[in-house]
């Protein structure tokens, strides 16, 4: 059985409480690097074989956390970034479909993805079977608080998805 972990970034710097999406240098918050940190320490039982995550400061802050006890490589991918606002909920599960794709193609046993909230609910929603587009603003489906993981085991082509983590920072 192989396993994906997904996590969403910690919380973010943004004491002025601007609309970052995709800007470049939003890092994340004392509070997000402790709660990435109290993440780490809760997977640091699951070792991944490769750790990717979005090409944002926040989740590659939260990758290299995360990673850290195991000394995994980080890849940035580009299909993990978050959504930019204007991106219809279709195209962003597409690129997650195919990132999901070349992981069961190419990841290792266990690997984490680091990515935002509705990039990672859009993949979820998809594996599920549930309308992308109908449910990803409804926050019932696969809720995921800052630094939460989701877990995907993958036994034969079955995908399982199993909520597995929230810190508490």
């Amino acid at each position: 059985m192989r396993e994906l972990l997904l996590v969403r970034h910690g919380l973010v710097h943004n004491p002025e409480g601007a609309s970052y999406g995709r800007l470049p240098g939003f890092h994340l918050s004392e509070r997000g690097r402790r709660e990435a940190a109290t993440t780490a320490a809760f997977l640091a039982f699951l070792p991944p074989g490769k750790v990717y995550h979005s090409p944002l400061e926040r989740t590659a802050e939260t990758a290299a956390i995360v990673a850290a006890p195991h000394g995994a490589p980080l890849l940035a991918d580009d299909r993990l970034i978050e959504d930019d606002g204007s991106e219809p909920p279709e195209e962003v599960a597409a690129r997650m479909r195919s990132f999901w794709e070349d992981w069961v193609a190419y990841g290792t046993q266990r690997d984490f993805a680091v990515s935002h909230r509705e990039p990672i609910r859009a993949l979820l929603l998809h594996l599920a079977g549930m309308d992308v587009a109908e449910c990803l603003r409804d926050l019932r489906h696969f809720p995921l608080e800052t630094a939460g993981v989701y877990r995907v085991r993958l036994d034969g082509s079955t995908p399982r998805i199993e909520w597995l983590y929230e810190p508490r920072a």
